[in-house]
């Protein structure tokens, strides 16, 4: 089983979730990679159309977990417009995480992550499970060992 780590990360907050999840999965035994999602230009704001420098191709993979962070209280414009040219996800399992600053529960994490089951729904797939890390939160450390954990004991 190859499991890809797909992520896009601009401060590297996003990124480093991946590497511990890929650094606890590979402890188990498995096949893990980390792909970045890398566009021309990381500017947080809205854009009509983005270009990249790397779009990472998701088809070797057996199972899919995209990450991103949240901005503007959604997902990032980066990631959206990475998910609208993924190619088909049929077949695979997918998990998805987000990180975003603000601990409170109306600050964009549940919409971002309604948003990257919506376009994995538009691929033909489905998203088995989703977290949510809040990186000012008292319960970061716990967030992120609940997020590898479940993933772990769902491969």
């Amino acid at each position: 089983m190859k499991i890809g780590i797909i992520v896009f990360s601009k401060t590297n907050n996003t990124f480093s979730i991946a590497e511990r999840l890929r650094d606890a999965l590979v402890k188990r035994g498995l096949d893990v990679v980390i792909d970045r999602v890398i566009p021309v230009s990381d500017d947080p704001g809205p854009k009509d159309s983005i270009e990249f420098r790397h779009l990472p191709d998701v088809s070797d993979y057996d199972v899919i977990i995209f990450g991103s962070p949240v901005w503007a209280f959604s997902l990032s414009w980066v990631m959206k417009a990475y998910l609208t040219q993924v190619s088909s996800l049929s077949g695979k399992k997918v998990f998805s995480f987000v990180t975003k600053q603000m601990a409170s529960k109306f600050t964009g994490g549940n919409k971002a992550i309604r948003q990257i089951r919506s376009a994995v729904e538009a691929k033909n797939a489905k998203v088995d499970n989703s977290f949510i890390i809040s990186w000012k939160s008292k319960n970061r450390e716990k967030e992120i060992a609940d997020c590898i954990d479940q993933i772990a004991k769902s491969l």
